[in-house]
């Protein structure tokens, strides 16, 4: 816990707060009840989608990794991927609730199970288009900027949505098709590069993408890269990984903060870095509410 009213004090403007996948330690991920919960505790919520083999447009995660992405083995205890699927199937899927990526845990999975489906990307949209929140769309799959693009715009968001990838090529697509500017200067589909470990040249290649954000593992978040990215003219954002990876970096990387706790927060926070998608964007709102209350004394 922080002891001090100092230890409150940042020299930045407050990070905006970006739920992770929804609200994944209150309710199960990329489901519209976690993301509407989020919603009440975040300007942005960042999700993740796949266009199946039928065109439609869902919101999911999945095992696997960036080649092999959308994995249903751990994920509903079936083998295939989620690329497999037309949506009559997707939407039958159970979770299963036992699997230790799934923050909310057994208890809330079992008791919201009606709750509880993988939902389309349109679903999403429409009550993000009524409560007002940001979705940061993660484009997870193949091919899917063109028709996620195609569905913002039928909907009238294009103010409302951001679009994000670890395949640089994906982001670099949207840009080619909506290279537009608002009349300050700033790119009016807003892209995010999203990097692991970035490499030496990581704003040449965020720049190479036409991306507009920069978006940083929180462990290599440093007041030098985030210096670096503002320089470049794109503002930054850190993401934290998912409950798995946490737990592994809190149990062996850092020992002087817990996971996602205010301690940790802080420490990103004095970065300057300007989002954060976090699991625990409750925790993280109720920081900079008591920042707020300390700059107020």
């Amino acid at each position: 816990m922080l002891t001090s009213i100092m230890d409150l004090t940042i020299p930045h403007t407050p990070p905006r707060v970006v739920g992770h996948r929804g609200h994944l330690y209150r309710s199960l991920e990329n489901t519209r009840h976690s993301i509407k919960l989020a919603a009440e505790h975040c300007h942005e919520v960042e999700i993740d989608v796949f266009l199946l083999k039928c065109g439609t447009l869902v919101v999911f995660h999945g095992g696997g990794n960036d080649q092999n992405p959308g994995c249903l083995k751990d994920y509903c205890n079936i083998n295939g991927s989620i690329l497999d699927l037309s949506y009559e199937e997707a939407r039958n899927l159970k979770f299963n609730p036992y699997h230790l990526e799934f923050g909310c845990g057994p208890d809330v999975i079992e008791q919201l199970a009606h709750e509880y489906y993988i939902p389309t990307l349109k679903e999403v949209l429409l009550d993000a288009k009524e409560t007002g929140v940001i979705i940061k769309i993660e484009l997870k799959g193949p091919g899917t900027p063109e028709p996620v693009l195609e569905l913002v715009e039928e909907l009238d968001m294009v103010g409302q949505v951001h679009y994000s990838s670890f395949d640089h090529s994906r982001i670099k697509r949207i840009r080619e098709l909506r290279p537009e500017r608002n009349p300050d200067g700033s790119h009016r589909y807003k892209t995010g590069a999203l990097f692991d470990e970035p490499p030496e040249n990581f704003i040449q290649i965020a720049l190479d993408a036409g991306a507009s954000e920069v978006h940083l593992k929180y462990s290599t978040c440093t007041t030098e890269r985030v210096k670096m990215i503002h320089d470049a003219g794109m503002d930054s954002m850190i993401w934290m990984r998912g409950p798995v990876g946490m737990l592994h970096d809190v149990s062996n990387l850092f020992h002087d903060v817990g996971n996602e706790d205010e301690r940790m927060y802080l420490a990103i926070m004095k970065t300057g870095v300007k989002a954060m998608c976090v699991n625990k964007p409750d925790v993280l709102a109720g920081l900079l509410t008591k920042q707020q209350a300390v700059n107020c004394i």
